[in-house]
């Protein structure tokens, strides 16, 4: 098991510099390998969305290796007028979200088209972000899919960063009382997306 918790994660950074990769390399892999170390350990404090009955049985995070191959650097292709469309949740409700465009990324298995949303009321803050099914799920990551953020590059330009080594699970993998919303059809991918976080794991077995 590939399990990276806060010590695993920081030895494999130490591994990654004797191994006198190129700057750019060991920059980003240790970018994205700090972020997770980071995001373990929210999760194992008092405030986390872990429930308190379950926290001591929460077993630390779970990742696929930093593989460069899943980033990468696209056109956001934006609708000329953003919809606001009724995205199902994982507690059976609907939440609306605004559908600004979609991208496609030259994953290995084939160019994959996948709408592009910006939650209502986030308008100010600007986060786009995909939520997204592919064949890991119920196996390796989390069955309801995993989402990831997308990163604008510069202010001249409308190509963005679809980075799956920053794919997260939605909160609802660590809490099912939590409402989140699942991917849509258009954004289910036939491949596997074999990046990011993987299956949420507690002692006795893997969160249901």
């Amino acid at each position: 098991m590939r399990r990276l918790r806060v010590v695993a994660l920081m030895l494999t950074g130490a591994v990654v510099l004797a191994c006198g990769q190129d700057d750019s390399t060991h920059s980003y892999r240790q970018t994205v390998l700090q972020k997770r170390v980071q995001r373990d350990m929210r999760m194992r404090e008092k405030e986390s969305v872990v429930p308190p009955g379950r926290r001591d049985a929460f077993r630390g995070l779970d990742f696929y290796k930093v593989d460069r191959t899943y980033r990468y650097v696209v056109p956001l292709r934006q609708s000329p007028s953003p919809d606001t469309v009724m995205v199902a949740e994982s507690t059976g409700g609907l939440r609306p979200q605004v559908q600004v465009g979609h991208v496609t990324v030259p994953l290995p298995d084939g160019p994959t088209r996948l709408i592009v949303f910006r939650g209502e009321g986030e308008e100010q803050r600007g986060r786009l972000w995909i939520p997204f099914a592919d064949s890991t799920n119920g196996r390796t990551t989390y069955e309801g899919g995993r989402y990831v953020d997308l990163k604008p590059v510069g202010t001249d330009t409308d190509s963005v960063v679809v980075d799956f080594n920053r794919a997260y699970n939605p909160t609802c993998a660590y809490n099912p009382e939590f409402a989140c919303p699942l991917p849509p059809p258009e954004n289910r991918i036939d491949a596997p997306v074999p990046a990011g976080e993987r299956r949420p794991m507690f002692r006795g077995g893997p969160a249901s």
